[in-house]
């Protein structure tokens, strides 16, 4: 059970970081009542986009400019607006914000000249109308997103194309039914319907294959064959890039298939004879082909394949997949569209592109390595009080505060907290659930396939709604005194909550579900209507921060992270909230 003095400050030591501006009444620098200490309120030191700090304080000169080579606690390390070298990097844009231990993430000038043409390619199209697309492909198209989407973008009753769909069906359309080669990277900010994208063009491909030559479609409709594939790292993304691209079939008469753990040979085999348009599997599973002795000849069958994708691309081409990924391109003779995607593009997977594929063509969006806009960040010091240096006693607050707010109303909250190594999982789960009484899963890449697809699925889901919770009555857990200016004070802190807002201390939903796990589940899948995302460790390169922040605030909805910070915590760690009001990309 929580301890007096932690259930004392939980709520109200969070409710500033939650944003409850409307509800809750803080003391701050500039209040009429006096001012408090900076350490007493500043849990979440985000500067504002001026260069202000939340105390009211004036950034220094030096700041405002964010000059490398003057730089106070916290200062962000942007790059030197004259192109100098930042302290830990070489010259870099100025518009991007070096972020991590390792290396990072490529800033490709070549790309970056064609943004503005590409910005003013996407202001013009407002619908998939607007796009060269056949009827058919347009229809199931809208059909998917409309039905995948909480909040589909819409023009008019029309679904709105993303960005990176537009960029996409322009650029491919123009060589997609060429007899030669072309390789293409789509790279696009997490969340931006990067499936969507490579799907578009693949399904138009196919469907014009057969309105092209009529007489070899009747030669070749229901003979074996794989035309297509989709490569994945993960059997979690086998399901989900499945669960999209089957909706095809009725629409446009196309045969699907999913290659996972629990596909049987007899199965595969049946599905490979009638024809198989798109299959989506993992590298390793592909690889098995060669050893089924009931397919005699599978590089023929591969040689067939025409159109392929690897989706998370940046994972199956580093030094931990490279070899198989490239042992299955090899194995396609045939290729005529080759598409890496991926929601980042570090330095180490351009260099490996630009030495096997070297003509391959980018096509990407301004948003690239950078925060989503709704994004709210917040950092969570946990040397400060009540947390003394305890993280552990920080994430159970935060997760405390999230179940008590009042958002999400009638429906099952959820959140994910992200950690480095997969050893300290399984302790968190047991702290959270034995000591603080949270309900909470864990996951690592140790879990069985089955347990892992599971446990996703509670997260990966749209929100349950809830009926029939009981109303509470509020202070069993606080004991709050009520003064005569009808200010509530709690006891134990510095927080003072206007009587108003009392009924605040009374959650309407006290239904949070907690997943603790590592990248492992911060690649790719889609955590639908996820609201919040805690980082228990801070994350050591740009490219982990990029992909665990990017499951929540995703195709423009909104999301919270909270990053948990101690003394030993860099400055290019605590600057992520300035970057975010910035619009800055991470390098």
């Amino acid at each position: 059970m929580l301890t007096t003095s932690f259930r004392q400050c939980s709520l109200g030591l969070l409710y500033k970081q939650l944003a409850l501006r409307n509800s809750v009444q803080y003391y701050s620098s500039r209040s009429a009542r006096g001012q408090v200490s900076g350490k007493q309120l500043n849990l979440t030191k985000n500067l504002g986009a001026d260069g202000r700090s939340k105390r009211g304080g004036q950034a220094s000169p030096a700041r405002s400019k964010f000059h490398p080579s003057v730089r106070g606690r916290g200062t962000p390390r942007f790059a030197n607006k004259r192109g100098g070298k930042s302290e830990r990097s070489k010259a870099t844009s100025p518009d991007t914000f070096n972020y991590g231990e390792f290396g990072g993430l490529k800033a490709n000038s070549k790309v970056n000249s064609q943004l503005p043409m590409s910005a003013k390619l996407v202001e013009k199209i407002n619908s998939f109308d607007d796009v060269k697309l056949l009827p058919e492909v347009r229809d199931a198209v809208e059909k998917i997103i409309q039905e995948d989407s909480l909040n589909p973008t819409s023009n008019n009753g029309k679904v709105q194309p993303s960005p990176i769909q537009t960029l996409t069906i322009k650029k491919m359309s123009k060589k997609l039914m060429d007899d030669t080669l072309q390789t293409h990277v789509m790279a696009a900010d997490t969340g931006s319907g990067k499936t969507i994208a490579y799907l578009i063009p693949m399904v138009e491909y196919l469907l014009r294959e057969q309105i092209a030559d009529p007489e070899w479609w009747d030669r070749a409709e229901g003979k074996a064959a794989i035309r297509s594939i989709i490569l994945v790292p993960t059997h979690e993304l086998v399901e989900q890039v499945y669960d999209t691209i089957q909706k095809t079939e009725e629409a446009l008469g196309l045969h699907t298939f999913k290659w996972n753990v629990n596909t049987k040979y007899p199965d595969l085999v049946d599905a490979i004879r009638n024809r198989i348009d798109i299959m989506v599997v993992t590298p390793s599973k592909l690889l098995s082909l060669f050893n089924i002795k009931m397919i005699s000849n599978p590089e023929r069958l591969l040689a067939r394949v025409k159109y392929m994708v690897v989706d998370e691309a940046d994972t199956l081409m580093d030094q931990s997949w490279i070899e198989e990924t490239h042992k299955i391109i090899r194995k396609m003779r045939n290729l005529r569209h080759l598409v890496f995607c991926s929601a980042t593009i570090p330095n180490e997977f351009n260099k490996t592109l630009t030495r096997f594929y070297p003509s391959h063509e980018v096509i990407t969006t301004n948003r690239l390595h950078k925060l989503p806009r709704k994004l709210d960040f917040k950092i969570i010091d946990s040397s400060l009080n009540p947390f003394k240096g305890s993280k552990m006693k920080a994430l159970a607050q935060t997760l405390y505060a999230i179940n008590k707010d009042n958002s999400e109303e009638g429906l099952q909250k959820r959140s994910i907290v992200f950690v480095n190594e997969t050893a300290e999982v399984q302790k968190i789960v047991d702290e959270l659930s034995q000591k603080y009484k949270l309900n909470v899963y864990g996951l690592t890449s140790k879990n069985s396939v089955e347990h892992r697809l599971e446990t996703a699925k509670l997260f990966t889901s749209p929100p349950k709604e809830i009926t029939g919770i009981p109303k509470e009555t509020a202070s069993s857990d606080i004991q709050a005194e009520t003064k005569k200016d009808d200010v509530i004070a709690i006891p134990g802190s510095n927080i003072q909550i206007d009587a108003a807002s009392k009924p605040l201390l009374s959650p309407k939903n006290n239904s949070l579900i907690t997943l603790i796990t590592t990248d492992v589940m911060a690649r790719g899948l889609n955590f639908q209507g996820l609201r919040n995302v805690v980082l228990y460790d801070v994350p050591k390169t740009s490219i982990d921060l990029v992909h665990r922040a990017g499951r929540t605030a995703r195709m423009g909805q909104g999301g919270r992270v909270f990053m948990i910070i101690d003394k030993k915590t860099k400055s290019w760690a605590k600057g992520v909230p300035k970057i975010i009001k910035t619009n800055k990309a991470l390098s």
